[in-house]
């Protein structure tokens, strides 16, 4: 379920990058510096998603093999969107409908990612632990937290586009409706799907 979650996230992500009308939230602000920058879209992700050491501040205390956990699972969360990526190479939407058909694909598929990427309760990428730990922290639900990070996701971008080419690249109507989207369909997955909840190891 983990690695399934994992590589569904990351295909949706390179989807939605290929949909060319502005990427997923959570990719958002490495798509657009990848623009300018000599790196790759998950060489980027990766060193964004040190984030993690924000865990421990939120939560006051120290959780050594959660963080090793969600290094290892970031790494891994890098390289699996530059292959999906190359997996995507041949893909050039041929028109809007196939854009939006795209993009909206790709809302299912990421959304259904983070779902199963949660409930496997393994590690989680470094961005959705934050997510995680806020949720936790605030009592609220996770989908609800999604969203507000996603939305933040946005806005930084938008700005570093302005900063950087005065312009908006990467981030588009494709991007807005993600962030309203994936959360909503975290949450449908999470009303309907509830079968996933017995699949339990117990310690």
């Amino acid at each position: 379920m983990f690695a399934v979650g994992i590589f569904l996230m990351t295909f949706g992500i390179a989807l939605s990058c290929k949909a060319d009308l502005g990427t997923s939230p959570i990719s958002s602000v490495p798509w657009v510096m990848s623009m300018f920058l000599p790196f790759s879209l998950g060489d980027i992700t990766i060193m964004m998603n040190i984030v993690i050491l924000a865990q421990p501040l939120i939560l006051r205390a120290l959780y050594v093999r959660e963080l090793v956990g969600q290094l290892l699972t970031t790494l891994a969360f890098g390289c699996s969107i530059d292959f999906s990526m190359g997996l995507l190479d041949w893909f050039i939407p041929g028109s809007a409908l196939e854009q939006w058909l795209a993009c909206l694909l790709s809302i299912v598929v990421l959304a259904l990612g983070v779902f199963l990427e949660v409930r496997a309760k393994i590690f989680l990428v470094a961005g959705e632990g934050v997510v995680s730990v806020l949720a936790f922290v605030t009592q609220k639900k996770f989908s609800l937290i999604k969203n507000c990070f996603d939305i933040s996701l946005v806005t930084l971008a938008i700005i570093i586009s302005w900063v950087e080419f005065g312009t908006l690249q990467g981030v588009g109507a494709g991007t807005v409706v993600a962030a309203v989207l994936v959360g909503r369909f975290v949450h449908l997955y999470e009303s309907r799907l509830s079968f996933f909840d017995r699949w339990k190891v117990e310690a």
